[in-house]
C-alpha cells in the first residue's frame, strides 16, 4: 500500500503529521515536512493509511518520536513513568497508549524461580497461608493474568514471583541468618526493576512482600527503609488511602479494591515496624473516618466486589466486616498510639483513656467473631501493650501510683489471664501450622515476658508464664526469626538481672 506522500499530487499529505496531531497544532501537511516541523528542525512523520483509520492507537514509540524527533540529541525515549512525573497533563486525554514492553530477565534470575510446577506450588503456599492474614494480592487476577505463559518476558511479574518464593521460604537453620542468597538476589533484582521502565503495582506488591520478609525476620534497618520506600512508590503510582488512582483509564472494581488493600498493607507494616520505637515520622498519611475498608476477603478472592458491601472507618465495628478490615482498623489505632507516645507519654493526658477504650472495643469485636482471627487479635494486644507499657514505669512506687498505672496493671492482668487460659492450659497456639503464623504477636509476647520478669521476679506463676512464652517464641522462630531476636533480648535481660 502506498503512503500518503506518494499518493498526493498536490504536494500535500492526506493526514496531519503526528507531531501536530499530538500537540493539537494546525498542520499545513506540506511534503516532505510540514512548516511547523521544518521551522523547528524536527523530523516530520505522516501516518500511514492504516494509522489514520485508528487515530487512538498512537504507540509509545511514535510518542517518543514526537517528544524527541531528531533522536540525535539524546538516546533516551520517554516512558509512562517519566511522563507521569514531568507533565501528567499530557495523559489526560487518554489517547496515548504506553504498552508494556517485553523486558530482558537474566537467565540466572529465571532459574531461581524453578519450573512452572514449582512456581504454582509457591503461589499455592502463599495463598493458603500468608494470604489469609495479609490479603493484598488479587488471587483471581494473579492466576488469570500474571501466570500466563509469557510471564518470563515481564520483569515485574518475575519480581513478584521471586518475592513470593522469598516470603514463603522458611529461614535456614545453619546458620540462622535470614539474609540468604535468595534474599540478596531478590533485593538486587528489585533495584534493577525499579530503575528500569517497569512501573506497575506488581513492583509495589513485590516490595511489600520483601518488606514483610524483613519485618518478620528482624532485618533492620532494611525493614524500616523498605516500608518507607513502598509508601513512596505507592504515591508515585497515584495510589491513595481511598484506593483511588491517578490513572485515567477505567479500572474494574477488583483493581480498585486491590489498590486499596495494597495501601492498607503498607499502613499496617509501617505502624508495626515502629511499634517498639515510637517517634519516627510516618510516611503514610493518617487514615480518616471517611476512608474505605477492604471488602469481604472471600468474595474478593472470587473476583466479586460490590460497592454496597464496603465499610468506612466511621462504620460501627461489626462481625460482617472482613478480618482484614478489622486488622486495618487496629493498624489505624496503633498509628494513633504511636503518635501519642511520640509526644509525652508521661504527661497528664486523657488521650490514652480513649485509645484504651477503642482498642478494647475492637478486641471485643474480634473475639466475638464466629471464627476469631488470632493473628489480628495479637496485633491488637501488641497495640494495647505499646500504649500501657509506659504506665507501668512507676508501678513499684506506691506513692506515685496513678490512674494510668492502675489501668495498665489491669490490662496486663487481663492479658495474662487470657494467655494462661489459651497458651498454657489449652496450648491452642502451639498446635498451629507454623506457616500460618504472622509476626503480629511477637512484640506482645516479648513485652509480657519483660513485664513479668521485672515486676514479679520471685512469683512462680510469673516464671511459668515467661517460660511458656519463651517456648512459644522458640516455636515461632522456625518461621519468623524476629522471634529469635526477641528471645535473645529476653536472655540478655535475664543475665543482667542475675548480676
Amino acid at each position: 500500500m502506498e503512503s500518503p506522500i506518494s499518493e498526493s499530487s498536490r504536494g500535500q499529505a492526506k493526514q496531519v503529521c503526528i507531531s501536530c496531531k499530538v500537540r493539537k497544532r494546525k498542520c499545513d501537511k506540506i511534503l516532505p515536512a510540514c512548516s511547523y516541523c521544518t521551522k523547528r528542525r524536527w523530523k516530520c512523520n505522516y501516518p500511514t493509511v492504516e494509522r489514520a483509520d485508528s487515530p487512538d492507537s498512537t504507540t509509545a514509540s511514535a510518542w517518543a518520536d514526537v517528544l524527541d524527533p531528531t533522536h540525535a540529541r539524546t538516546p533516551l525515549s520517554l516512558d509512562l513513568a517519566t511522563v507521569t512525573f514531568l507533565d501528567p497533563t499530557l495523559l489526560e486525554g487518554g489517547q496515548i497508549d504506553f504498552s508494556q514492553p517485553a523486558t530482558y530477565v537474566p537467565a540466572h534470575t529465571l532459574a531461581l524461580l524453578g519450573d512452572i510446577e514449582t512456581i504454582h506450588e509457591t503461589a499455592a503456599v502463599f495463598f493458603r497461608h500468608t494470604h489469609t492474614w495479609m490479603p493484598f494480592i488479587s488471587k483471581k487476577r494473579f492466576y488469570e493474568i500474571h501466570l500466563r505463559t509469557s510471564f518470563h518476558t515481564r520483569s515485574d511479574v518475575v519480581l513478584l514471583l521471586l518475592s513470593l518464593k522469598l516470603l514463603t521460604s522458611l529461614p535456614p537453620t545453619n546458620p540462622r541468618n535470614p539474609r540468604t542468597s535468595l534474599y540478596l538476589a531478590v533485593k538486587q533484582f528489585h533495584l534493577q526493576v525499579e530503575t528500569s521502565n517497569a512501573f506497575s503495582i506488581l513492583v509495589l506488591q513485590a516490595g511489600i512482600l520483601i518488606a514483610l520478609y524483613e519485618v518478620g525476620h528482624g532485618i533492620y534497618p532494611a525493614a524500616f527503609l523498605s516500608v518507607g520506600a513502598c509508601a513512596r512508590y505507592a504515591h508515585a503510582l497515584g495510589i491513595k488511602i481511598s484506593g483511588q488512582s491517578a490513572a485515567k483509564r477505567v479500572l474494574s472494581l477488583v483493581e480498585v479494591e486491590e489498590k486499596r488493600r495494597v495501601w492498607w498493607a503498607i499502613v499496617i507494616l509501617e505502624r508495626f515496624v515502629s511499634i517498639g520505637c515510637p517517634g519516627r515520622p510516618l510516611v503514610t498519611v493518617e487514615p480518616t473516618l471517611d476512608d474505605l475498608l477492604p471488602c469481604s476477603d472471600a468474595a474478593w478472592d472470587q473476583g466479586i466486589v460490590r460497592v454496597e458491601d464496603n465499610f468506612r472507618l466511621s462504620s460501627p465495628m461489626s462481625s460482617h466486616m472482613s478480618k482484614f478490615a478489622l486488622l486495618c482498623q487496629a493498624a489505624r489505632l496503633l498509628g494513633q498510639v504511636l503518635t501519642f507516645l511520640s509526644s509525652d507519654p508521661t504527661a497528664e493526658d486523657t488521650t490514652w483513656v480513649q485509645l484504651d477504650r477503642t482498642l478494647q472495643s475492637i478486641l471485643a469485636a474480634a473475639l466475638d467473631l464466629q471464627s476469631p482471627d488470632y493473628d489480628q487479635i495479637t496485633f491488637i494486644y501488641s497495640s494495647l501493650l505499646a500504649l500501657h507499657t509506659p504506665g507501668l514505669e512507676n508501678e513499684l512506687d506506691q506513692n506515685n501510683s496513678t490512674e494510668r498505672t492502675q489501668r495498665a496493671r489491669a490490662v496486663i492482668d487481663n492479658t495474662t489471664d487470657r494467655i494462661w487460659s489459651n497458651l498454657i492450659e489449652r496450648q491452642c497456639f502451639l498446635g498451629r501450622d507454623r506457616e500460618d503464623l504472622s509476626p503480629w504477636g511477637l512484640f506482645f509476647a516479648y513485652r509480657i515476658c519483660n513485664i513479668h520478669m521485672h515486676a514479679r521476679p520471685d512469683d512462680a506463676s510469673a516464671r511459668t508464664m515467661v517460660d511458656s512464652l519463651k517456648t512459644g517464641l522458640v516455636f515461632i522462630d522456625s518461621r519468623w526469626n524476629l522471634a529469635g531476636a526477641y528471645l535473645q533480648l529476653i536472655e540478655a535481660q535475664e543475665v543482667m538481672m542475675m548480676r
